[in-house]
């Protein structure tokens, strides 16, 4: 009966021992994650990556406020990824092609040999060609355009008669 009740008490210590030895390895493991992750923060500014600090504050070239290397990281991450991951130069190209596809699909008679992109994003319309003939002024791409050397060959138009209307026109 002793044996059983030295065996049940040693088996309790054992028990209540290991128990104290792991939470001192979880709180030793938790202790070692705060200081690495402490360590590993970062703040940066978000116009000048090249600043950076171990403490937020203010960028000492632009004044913004710094932000965490990381979140900076995973904004522009997210910002990727809702642009289909293409590049800004990929945006461009894509934004011609659409803007030359609606050119042919409306009412778009340009007076420049390459059509201008003024009417086509303001107005939807481009009556430049018509208030030309008319003696009026023209959108201010349009108006460039002919100063360049870029106007169609519209009999007794030359870039010197061409006025601008930098105001504006009715389409």
């Amino acid at each position: 009966m002793k044996r059983i009740i030295t065996v049940c008490l040693i088996v309790i210590a054992v028990i209540a021992f290991s128990g104290t030895i792991a939470a001192q390895e979880k709180r030793a493991v938790d202790d070692k994650q705060e200081v690495a992750k402490q360590a590993k923060e970062v703040y940066t500014c978000p116009m000048h990556p090249d600043v950076r600090s171990d403490k937020p504050g203010k960028c000492p070239k632009c004044g913004m406020t710094l932000a965490l290397a990381k979140d900076q990281q995973e904004n522009q991450m997210k910002s990727q990824e809702q642009s289909g991951g293409q590049t800004t130069k990929e945006k461009v190209q894509k934004v011609k092609e659409l803007l030359a596809e609606a050119k042919e699909e409306m009412d778009y008679n340009c007076c420049l040999k390459n059509p201008c992109d003024r009417c086509a994003l303001d107005h939807q319309s481009c009556s430049c060609n018509k208030d030309l003939r008319e003696g009026k002024g023209i959108c201010s791409d349009c108006y460039a355009g002919w100063q360049l050397g870029e106007g169609k060959n519209i009999p007794g138009i030359t870039k010197e008669n061409v006025k601008p209307n930098f105001h504006g026109h009715k389409h």
